[in-house]
């Protein structure tokens, strides 16, 4: 006890290094103790009781601190956890650092503080410095170099690379199992040495089984985050080739193909080709252009500037081919963990893992074990009495057995047994927590184009103004082809299309589908081949979210003409009023309507008086003439519509998400059976001075403010001004939308996060870098994507079908169900065995040997372990399993079936008693310390037979699939365990013979077995050398057993799942907390405040930095 209490002291405090630091000045620390917030964005869950908890928890926290004299400065809301840094130094600049979350700190000595090392490239520097011939084919200097790596240190992600031996020993560092080595450690000098060792086996297997899994996480993320490689840098006029650790932000380095190490931003070169499906979930080959001369007076803005942004973790596919400085050439923003990269991970490190309401709960069923422990701690000291020692022994026994050994492992083995089915259907996991998470979904998100639709698009025809006007917007009846020559340049040239080294057509499906259809041909960078003659190139403006709009200057001949691409609504502000059709509105929201996925084209003679290199995208997307409309289909994937109507039968709520039109993402979702064929939608189309515009989709009639029993659709623009002026209508009405059309990447973000607040778990399955904010917000996102592992999201498909989806949930429903059926097991399976003792103590008997290495090693392991094994269900079940447990599910079923099993139990001795045949046997008092002679009696036999095969039965009644696993005959290793040990129970029950020998009932000498710890052959220890029960009896017992398995079977199948009556029997109020979304984190800078010598503190409002230094320990 000295032992456990010293342990739980030292381990108390965060880092066992506290007790050895004493506080000092920045500049003398050898340690920083960092206190942060751990962000996350789930609203919290509370009952009155869980409150009370935290509450003792937290005064338990301030004694502690007390005693510990931690005297920081806490924030009094949030969750904060406090880690303690080395400071390391740099041996060749003498620089002093630490690394938290992965982000580096170096210390200031003008400011006496720890400042973020993150060097800032643009600061006083512009794009036309960056590519000023003197800078740009020199590079930085060495000098400059070496201070600046001092700074910022190796182009590394700081995370240590795991082990299995290291995921191992943390595993067994975690209080419960501190608890469970002092129980094992009192057995071990006890005669039961050998059932000492069997719970070692017990706790070592789960130990392993846990640290593996969370070994192969770890890994997952590790690999993200590993780089090697060698690249060419320019520094002092010289390229030269080094590691890339030693690469800072301000080189000019040549690019090659592979993956890119850091962030840079391309200043010279050919359009180099990019697979960013990694970082980003995009799933074609992007082509970036080098920074326009025309910004040159601009400051880089990697959002601004993202056309020809390189981020670390993307991979160059094809560049440029010249030598030297002849080659691709970019200028690196950013290394290490300050990549676009390194901030993904690191915040996927600093965010708290979404949390369930048994993480609010297990406290309370710990507090709950704890007072039922005691009460049998004092049940026991009362009943024995003959020998304190053994009393105390056998006591710590007890308590062993009400917080079984296995409890903590029964999530992360069922987690890990559904990843593991995931990858095999080639669908990576690089979070496995997330798939509990997805067992809860209630809404799903989906982008439309390449997620609910085919990826590509194909082409219909292009219409000029006058064919555009008599159209009629029915797919069947468009005919194919482009006849106006003006349209025909339109598509041959507007467009950001690249030819790769084999020739195939990189950029996006509008303008690949678009250029297929005209006679033109790509030469190079800079011109195109059309119709025998070369247009050339003098602009490019590429496609932007906001304006939603592409452009280029072309000069074909002695003209130099403008080019603008967009959505209809977009262009129709860019045109000369006169040159629209007068039906131009009504026209494009009938084509919208009959589902055509339409763009609009306009042109122009360039104008502008300024040279080419100094246009802007405003010079020439103004005062336009309207040059006609492009059509296409985009169809739907087959396997759409099912997917929908399983999601809808499993009661999740779909909606679209989508940059297209509104009318045209109405059209794709009642195809897709989002929206009812017939059901008309009430539409938020546009808002005018800040009235907002709502009209029927069917017909553009005006339409009332919509009710909530209505299905809705919003564009981008009504969401966001619903959300900033009225939130009350944007909390009522988007539970309600179906279809969010043209809506940005941000406006993505912003309804995904809406929902993750209010307390939906919600899913995002999308397939674009688009989509990238969103499947990052979402509880759950799906990228459906080539790569195999990306950090956009927790789960990637790589066949990139929409079918993941429903592999996702029915694994993260199976997960969930199969973790809470091995948690009710493991606690059923402590409460009988702690009941059973404190009977043994009672009646001064104990089982032998062996029943206690069947019933506390073979059998615990081999249910609870083939338990999660179950298959998930092959379709969704309308009703999600319970995440609580202390909800009425989870107590009904726990609570009946120990009940059940409790009354069993005492009927079997019951029926015992009243046996003619049966004495009772007498012991002294020297008797009842000797373990091994009080185990041959009918007692412990029908306490062995009625309760051991409790242990078989209660298994067999949480196996039952229900509608979120498969039928329980399909879990073949625990069928296989079941029917083996229900055959040993059955058969050592009937038959007097070896077999039964083994667990010393229904034997005789004849038959007697050596005991686990023995060498020979032990007699019975009883007056009548036997324990042989009649044959009568034994029926009697088998009878009882079977029906116990019926009952215990036909509670948790019958009445626990299949009447709603207990769950307004035991209802249990949750009262939902106003949640709190953290944003992405950002370090904060910390102010200096000054104390006494060899104290110091640094603080901010989110972070607080404790200063320490060793005497003798460092």
């Amino acid at each position: 006890m000295v032992g456990f209490v010293w342990c739980f002291f030292l381990k108390y405090p965060p880092s066992v290094h506290s007790l050895f630091l004493r506080r000092c000045l920045h500049d003398e620390a050898t340690y920083v103790a960092v206190s942060a917030p751990v962000h996350s964005v789930d609203a919290s869950y509370s009952t009155s009781w869980i409150n009370g908890m935290q509450k003792i928890g937290a005064c338990f926290h301030s004694v502690m601190s007390f005693l510990y004299s931690d005297t920081s400065q806490h924030p009094t809301e949030g969750s904060h956890q406090v880690t303690f840094c080395q400071v390391r130094v740099d041996r060749e600049t003498g620089s002093r650092y630490f690394y938290f979350r992965m982000r580096r700190y170096i210390f200031d000595r003008e400011t006496g503080r720890f400042v973020l090392g993150c060097w800032d490239v643009t600061n006083d520097t512009t794009i036309g410095q960056w590519m000023d011939k003197d800078f740009l084919y020199r590079g930085i200097s060495s000098d400059e170099a070496i201070k600046r790596f001092g700074f910022v240190g190796p182009n590394v992600l700081d995370l240590k690379k795991p082990t299995i031996l290291g995921s191992i020993i943390a595993e067994f560092a975690k209080p419960f199992y501190l608890y469970q080595n002092f129980m094992v450690w009192t057995w071990f000098p006890y005669w039961y040495y050998y059932m000492a060792i069997v719970n070692t086996v017990v706790r070592v297997t789960a130990g392993l089984v846990v640290g593996l899994f969370q070994y192969s996480s770890d890994m997952d993320l590790y690999r993200l985050m590993v780089t090697e490689g060698n690249v060419e840098v320019l520094r002092d006029g010289v390229m030269t080739t080094i590691d890339q650790l030693h690469i800072v932000p301000g080189d000019i380095v040549r690019l090659s193909p592979g993956v890119a190490y850091f962030d840079m931003v391309v200043l010279q070169g050919t359009s180099p080709l990019l697979d960013e499906s990694a970082l980003t979930g995009e799933v074609h080959p992007v082509a970036k252009r080098p920074l326009d001369p025309a910004n040159a007076h601009l400051t880089y803005d990697p959002k601004v500037n993202k056309a020809s942004t390189i981020s670390a973790g993307t991979t160059i596919l094809e560049c440029g081919e010249g030598e030297g400085t002849k080659g691709d050439l970019a200028i690196v923003t950013q290394t290490g963990s300050f990549t676009a990269k390194g901030k993904l991970l690191s915040d996927v490190l600093s965010y708290e893992r979404h949390k369930f309401k048994f993480d609010s709960e297990v406290m309370l069923v710990l507090a709950i074990l704890a007072v039922e422990a005691a009460i049998l701690l004092a049940v026991v000291f009362s009943v024995i009495k003959d020998n304190w020692e053994y009393s105390w022994f056998y006591a710590m026994f007890v308590l062993g057995t009400v917080f079984p050994p296995l409890l903590p492992s029964v999530f992360v083995v069922s987690v890990g047994i559904s990843c593991r089915r995931l990858q095999r259907k080639r669908i990576t996991c690089t979070d496995s927590r997330g798939i509990l998470i997805a067992g809860k979904v209630k809404r799903a998100f989906f982008d439309k184009t390449g997620t609910l639709t085919n990826q590509g698009l194909d082409f219909l025809s292009a219409k000029n103004g006058t064919e555009f006007q008599s159209m009629h917007a029915s797919i069947g009846s468009l005919s194919a082809g482009v006849t106006d020559p003006i349209l025909k340049l339109g598509l041959a040239t507007c467009h950001t299309l690249h030819a790769s080294k084999s020739g195939a057509l990189i950029g996006p499906a509008v303008d690949r589908m678009g250029f297929s259809a005209v006679s033109a041909k790509i030469q190079d960078e800079k011109s195109i081949s059309f119709e025998g003659t070369t247009v050339t190139y003098l602009k490019r403006f590429e496609f932007d979210h906001h304006s939603m709009t592409q452009s280029v200057v072309i000069s074909n001949g002695d003209e130099s003409t403008v080019f603008v691409k967009g959505s209809p609504e977009a262009i129709a502000k860019l045109c000369v009023p006169s040159s629209l059709p007068s039906n131009f509105h009504e026209m494009a929201r009938l084509s919208a309507r009959n589902g055509l996925y339409q763009l609009a084209m306009a042109t122009s003679p360039l104008k502008s008086a300024k040279s080419v290199s100094e246009l802007k995208r405003e010079d020439i997307e103004r005062d336009l003439n309207f040059a006609g409309v492009i059509n296409f289909q985009n169809s739907m994937k087959e396997d759409t519509p099912q997917v929908i109507k399983e999601l809808r039968e499993g009661d999740i709520i779909s909606a679209m998400i989508t940059g297209d039109n509104v009318l045209t993402g109405i059209y794709i979702a009642k195809k897709a059976g989002l929206i009812g064929q017939d059901e008309n939608v009430v539409i938020g189309n546009t808002v005018n001075d800040g009235v907002i515009e709502w009209v029927n989709a069917a017909d553009d009639s005006p339409a009332s403010m919509p009710i909530v029993s209505e299905s809705l659709a919003l564009t981008g623009e009504v969401w966001q001004y619903l959300l900033s002026s009225d939130p009350n209508t944007a909390l009522t009405l988007a539970p309600h939308t179906k279809v969010f059309g043209r809506c940005t990447p941000n406006d993505k973000v912003s309804i995904v996060t809406h929902f993750v607040e209010q307390g939906q778990t919600s899913l995002f399955c999308g397939d674009g870098g688009n989509d990238c904010g969103a499947l990052k917000a979402a509880h759950v996102g799906i990228a459906l994507s080539d790569a195999e592992a990306s950090v956009v999201a927790p789960f990637t498909s790589l066949d990139k079908t929409i079918t993941s989806v429903l592999d996702v949930l029915k694994e993260g429903r199976c997960a969930l169900a199969s973790a809470l059926a091995a948690y009710k097991y493991m606690i059923m399976y402590g409460q009988v065995e702690s009941i059973n003792q404190v009977a043994n103590a009672y009646l001064s008997i104990t089982f032998t040997e062996w029943c206690w290495v069947f019933m506390d090693g073979i059998w615990t392991i081999t249910m609870a372990f083939s338990l999660p094994l179950a298959e998930a269900a092959k379709k969704l079940s309308p009703k999600r399993p319970t995440a609580s447990i202390l909800g009425p599910h989870t107590m009904a079923s726990a609570c009946g079936i120990l009940g059940i099993n409790f009354l069993f139990l005492v009927i079997g001795l019951l029926a015992l008693y009243s046996q003619d045949w049966f004495q009772c046997r007498k012991w002294g008092s020297t008797d009842v310390s000797n373990v091994l002679t009080i185990g041959d009696n009918y007692e412990t036999s029908v306490i062995f037979i009625i309760s051991g095969y409790q242990y078989i039965a209660s298994a067999a009644a949480y196996n039952f699939g229900y509608t979120f696993r498969a039928n329980w005959f399909k879990n073949y290793i625990f069928v296989f365990f079941f029917a083996l040990w229900t055959a040993l129970q059955f058969g050592a029950t009937l038959s007097a013979s070896n077999l039964s020998c083994i667990w010393r009932l229904n034997c005789d000498n004849d038959h007697a077995v050596r005991f686990v710890t023995g060498t020979e052959p032990e007699a019975i220890y009883n007056p009548w050398n036997t324990t042989v029960m009649p044959m009568g009896f034994r029926w009697i017992l088998f009878v009882l057993m079977v029906v116990n398995l019926i009952l215990v079977c036909a509670w948790d199948y019958f009445v626990v799942n299949k009447y709603t009556v207990l769950s307004r029997l035991f209802k249990l109020n949750p009262v939902p907390q106003d949640s709190q979304r953290a944003d992405s984190y950002n370090p904060p800078k910390v102010e200096h405040v000054a104390y006494e010598k060899k104290t110091s503190i640094v603080s901010s409002n989110q972070m607080t930095m404790t200063s320490a230094s060793t005497q003798d320990v460092v």
